[in-house]
């Protein structure tokens, strides 16, 4: 009857999680400490809007704030409390709360299932089933809800005013905060997040159920160490990958992770083989970095349109085309055809004969930079062509004399891609590397690129030629998964 009861309440509405009205926070102080999260000034730096109460008997008053002494001494409702005592104490700060009166608790704290406290956890479910609340964690960071503007860490701040269309669940703490940190400023716009640590009671099917339905979210990320209902998980992402993409990045894959799972959030993880079909049977894009995750999520972004399989390379350089024919022909779902011989014909027309290659990958050297439109309109036209790659270093804008020079020149070259890309009708991606590391200036000639790809919605990818053609393998073989639907 219990069993029955949490799978019930896991399909309960999540809104007044991602977007609470009110939130108390106790364990509040207006001292800085080492290791002590201030979430009421997390979330008075992100201009939460609904009422804001810190919990604390010691205080009166915390930043500015009435400081309540319980839970149960607010007015009213509350949407959300922020728990983050010792878990020793959990259980009192919620005990004498009146059935009701809580919807959703975060639990912070560590130190329950995941140490072999099953017991001091179980009493907190119970607690949560009696008084009538959810709960996220324990072990866990929280929520961040761009629309809400609720967050758990300082710089969220930074981010509440972008809406975006991205949705990641994780089981890691670290990884949640992580992967908004990756995303601040590389052009993944994120939604809403959420970090579950142990999974007492709410899960992440619940929430990815929730994200499913939600139409604000377009593509979903996804760290797990653990399904507690494997079935379920599976039907869910059946159902919703047909929607919109997910990405799933599995941790406790060898028995070395495992053994670190289980200390981590108390994790079982199961059979990586079956996982692996299951994933694929469903349509879903697996990961296993953290890297790699930030690079698909971005480009499964709505504002871009996902590659076929046929592509053809622009790389200036022998060697690179080399390299690239090597790496990215040896990948499944992609395929590199040499371009029609007319053509070829009209690329070395307007080519000189010196030191390029006309035939796929393209090397237009050095003089055919300066002609990339032209080349573009031709290999589009190719119907050989899906879509079209263009590799660019951040190195070579250091030729360019001057800060403005070099800023009008990638202003250029962005709008020039965006313009291409509308008027072939073909995908035009930028593979961006930067071969001089760790150098002021050219560290930032790499922020003037891809802040101005971001600003006008050029897809990109950074990262080795391997990382590369690994990535739009998925992307590819995604783009044919959906197109086995129709």
């Amino acid at each position: 009857m219990a069993e029955k009861t949490r799978q019930e309440a896991g399909r309960a509405d999540l809104d007044a999680l991602f977007n609470p009205k009110s939130i108390a926070h106790v364990g509040a102080s207006p001292n800085a400490a080492a290791g002590r999260f201030n979430f009421t000034r997390f979330l008075q730096l992100t201009k939460f809007e609904g009422g804001l109460f810190p919990v604390n008997p010691k205080y009166e008053e915390v930043r500015g704030l009435k400081c309540y002494p319980s839970l149960a001494a607010i007015p009213g409702e509350v949407d959300l409390a922020i728990v983050a005592v010792p878990a020793e104490r959990c259980p009192d700060v919620l005990r004498d709360v009146q059935p009701g009166k809580v919807r959703f608790v975060i639990i912070h704290t560590s130190g329950f299932g995941e140490i072999d406290k099953g017991a001091l956890q179980e009493e907190m479910v119970d607690l949560a089933r009696a008084k009538g609340f959810r709960i996220v964690g324990p072990n866990c960071m929280g929520v961040y809800s761009q629309p809400a503007r609720v967050g758990f860490w300082r710089e969220h701040w930074e981010i509440v005013d972008s809406p975006g269309s991205v949705g990641f669940i994780s089981q890691s703490g670290g990884h949640a905060v992580n992967f908004i940190f990756g995303s601040m400023n590389a052009g993944i716009h994120i939604n809403k997040a959420i970090s579950l640590g142990n999974q007492s009671d709410v899960s992440i099917n619940d929430v990815l159920e929730y994200m499913g339905g939600d139409d604000t979210i377009r593509v979903i990320g996804i760290y797990v160490e653990d399904i507690k209902d494997g079935r379920r998980f599976l039907e869910l992402l059946k159902r919703i990958g047909r929607e919109k993409p997910v990405v799933v990045w599995k941790g406790g894959v060898s028995p070395e992770g495992k053994q670190a799972a289980a200390s981590h959030t108390g994790s079982l993880a199961g059979d990586e083989e079956i996982f692996a079909a299951a994933m694929r049977q469903a349509g879903v894009i697996t990961v296993d970095d953290f890297t790699q995750l930030l690079r698909l999520v971005r480009l499964l972004q709505p504002e871009f349109e996902l590659p076929g399989p046929r592509l053809a390379i622009f790389s200036p350089g022998g060697g690179n085309t080399v390299s690239m024919s090597d790496l990215f022909s040896t990948q499944d779902y992609l395929k590199l055809p040499r371009l029609e011989p007319e053509t070829q014909d009209k690329l070395r027309a307007i080519l000189p004969e010196e030191n390029v290659d006309v035939k796929n990958p393209i090397d237009p050297g050095a003089i055919g930079m300066f002609r990339m439109e032209e080349l573009f309109k031709i290999v589009a036209a190719d119907p050989q062509i899906d879509w079209l790659l263009l590799m660019m270093s951040v190195d070579y804008l250091s030729n360019i004399e001057d800060e403005e020079s070099r800023a009008l020149a990638v202003e250029m070259i962005s709008e020039n891609l965006g313009r291409m890309a509308e008027e072939t009708g073909k995908p035009i991606y930028v593979l961006v590397q930067q071969l001089r590391q760790n150098q002021e200036d050219f560290d930032r000639y790499r922020r003037i690129m891809l802040g101005k790809f971001n600003e006008k919605h050029i897809p990109w990818i950074d990262g080795s030629f391997k990382t590369a053609a690994e990535v739009f393998s998925k992307l590819v073989r995604y783009k044919a998964y959906l197109d086995s639907l129709d």
